[in-house]
């Protein structure tokens, strides 16, 4: 659109100056360069999702663990998955495995301990037997992919809770993953230990009152 000049011509003899008149402006469309947002379209949290925190009792990394009758059972493709990505047990060194491992110690006020354990490789027939003060609490456990639960009542002071390599299965060492749960069910202690036949893994747990 072409612009249109108006010119308003004044009296020779006036000592004013000629006025310059524009047309009013034009309405201009959007620009190009202003882009539209839309409400919710990379805000602020976009690239942020959020963190969800998750009890150690319900870490989908490992099989369930069931303080009752009832089983839960996790995804068969994750744990195949974490097999295939484990050590196998004969290409372990075995010298690694005759000596007593102390799995470390802890103060508890309850009544008792929840004990869950199982096998953390593939299930071989390991055993173990299970001491409190160099007592036997439970003679004999089949360690397999799922956790078993056991308890064991504190005494006040020390107990020094055993677990005794009564073979090495099939296919290599004792191989074991422990959970330890107070009286109110929350997690005080975790571990893993490889052992020899007959060689220990030890926990001491401190009941104050």
């Amino acid at each position: 659109m072409q612009s249109t000049w108006v010119w308003s011509q004044l009296p020779v003899e006036s000592n004013q100056k000629p006025k310059l008149t524009l047309p009013p402006p034009e309405k201009k469309g959007p620009s190009l360069l202003q882009l539209e947002t839309k409400k919710g379209f990379l805000s602020e949290d976009f690239f942020t999702p959020k963190i969800e925190f998750k009890d150690p009792k319900n870490d989908l990394n490992s099989p369930p663990i069931s303080f009752g009758e009832n089983e839960q059972f996790l995804d068969p493709g994750l744990q195949y998955l974490n097999k295939i990505n484990r050590q196998p047990e004969k290409e372990k060194n075995p010298n690694n495995f005759r000596v007593d491992q102390y799995l470390g110690d802890f103060r508890n006020n309850g009544k008792y301990v929840q004990i869950a354990v199982r096998d953390h490789e593939s299930p071989d027939g390991d055993l173990i037997r299970i001491m409190l003060n160099d007592q036997e609490v439970v003679p004999r456990v089949l360690l397999e992919e799922r956790f078993k639960t056991i308890s064991i009542n504190l005494i006040m002071g020390f107990n020094k809770i055993d677990f005794v390599a009564l073979n090495q299965g099939a296919s290599g060492p004792n191989t074991a993953e422990i959970r330890v749960f107070d009286d109110e069910g929350k997690l005080v202690g975790s571990n893993r230990w490889n052992l020899a036949t007959g060689v220990k893994a030890t926990y001491i747990i401190v009941k104050e009152k």
